[in-house]
């Protein structure tokens, strides 16, 4: 089968969670079919990408992705004043793409388009002989809604402006697809509660379980706390100032040389503002996981998003204690003191880190029982098996 994998950014570095997915699902499809890449990229950015998805790819083509910030604030502007798309998504509106799309898909004789999140689904409204897989990453209507509720006045009526366009899109995308794919069963029960008529599927995200291993070579910090996260995104930027300022005044109350390490690329002025010496804003290292296995504990405190979180799955792999928020947990079969601890409270939260920091033990318990989790469900390779169905079916529907 001829599958042309369609994505919103760059697939290499693998900074963020759509990188993670997109690339895994890649890497597994190509032991299988002839894969095509095409994808959005900021300018300059292009080269690294290529040359990551060379070994895989049968042909990669890549679009500019220029958004000049006047231009930016005249589309949000547009949108918010009746425009039909959500300004997201007419961000990543270009004839370029549409005519790369059609004519890979001619040129090449494309059977299935794998369209990564609704920022390329939006697509789908192409005419072309291939089938189209929209796997959607997020809910967008449930990510905005979550965004308006920790939001000031402006940003919160911009937010919600924004939700009836995405929920008007995710219809169409939903109905016009063969196929789409969800995360979580939850995500899948919320996406047909809007499109009923879709045909829909779970295949979850996972995790590189030979890559992220417990490391007995590096000794854990005393009580050292970790979040890690691939900053300028706003859910991720959010948990660490949550973390920092609700949660952790109140680790030390109880444990004062608490030591916290905000690890991650590219951190905004806010983040970078909170360093001192018991807190360490790293930016971007070397390798994460020396960092996760030096940690005592690893918290993830996120209250915006949807999906599963690959941090998640990263920390679990690597048999860390970790606690975390119903957002954190969405999708994914943790339960709380098995394999994480779990609230959504900042006094709760805070209580569950001391807990840990104080119990050696207890930390091993709840992280053997994560990467037993991790193992067992959520392996990419057991994951792309479910995907590879959803091609074939995908491709009897359209013919």
């Amino acid at each position: 089968m001829r599958v042309l994998v369609l994505t919103a950014k760059a697939i290499w570095p693998l900074h963020g969670g759509a990188e993670i997915r997109n690339f895994s699902l890649l890497k597994e499809a190509s032991r299988h079919h002839e894969i095509y890449s095409l994808s959005f990229v900021n300018p300059g950015a292009g080269e690294e990408h290529v040359r990551a998805l060379t070994p895989y790819c049968r042909r990669i083509q890549t679009i500019d992705l220029v958004r000049p910030r006047p231009v930016r604030v005249a589309r949000a502007l547009g949108s918010w004043a009746g425009g039909s798309r959500p300004f997201v998504l007419s961000e990543y509106h270009s004839r370029a793409m549409g005519d790369a799309l059609v004519r890979m898909i001619d040129e090449e004789k494309i059977d299935v388009v794998h369209a990564h999140c609704l920022h390329v689904g939006q697509y789908v409204t192409q005419p072309t002989r291939a089938a189209f897989v929209y796997d959607a990453h997020n809910l967008e209507h449930v990510l905005w809604a979550r965004f308006a509720k920790v939001q000031g006045a402006v940003l919160r009526a911009f937010a919600r402006n924004q939700i009836p366009k995405f929920v008007r899109w995710e219809r169409r995308v939903g109905r016009l697809s063969e196929k789409v794919v969800m995360l979580s069963e939850d995500d899948r029960r919320e996406f047909l509660s809007i499109v009923p008529e879709s045909d829909v599927v779970t295949i979850p995200n996972g995790a590189d379980v030979e890559y992220f291993q417990p490391r007995s070579d590096i000794a854990e910090e005393e009580n050292s706390i970790i979040y890690f996260a691939n900053f300028g995104w706003l859910p991720q930027d959010d948990a660490a100032l949550y973390l920092h300022d609700d949660i952790l005044p109140r680790v030390r109350e109880s444990i004062p040389g608490a030591r916290l390490y905000l690890v991650g690329r590219n951190p905004p002025a806010a983040i970078q503002r909170l360093a001192s010496d018991d807190v360490v804003v790293t930016g971007m290292v070397p390798d994460i996981r020396d960092y996760v296995a030096r940690a005592a504990v690893v918290a993830l405190p996120l209250r915006i998003g949807s999906g599963q979180k690959h941090r998640v799955f990263q920390s679990l792999a690597m048999e860390k204690a970790l606690v975390t928020t119903s957002v954190g947990s969405e999708g994914i079969a943790l339960e709380h003191d098995v394999n994480s601890l779990l609230s959504d409270d900042p006094a709760q939260i805070a209580g569950h880190i001391v807990a840990l920091l104080r119990d050696p033990e207890r930390r091993r318990r709840i992280g053997r029982a994560g990467r037993e989790l991790v193992v067992s469900r959520y392996e990419w390779a057991a994951n792309y098996r479910l995907l590879d169905d959803v091609f074939e079916e995908a491709v009897r529907k359209k013919r």
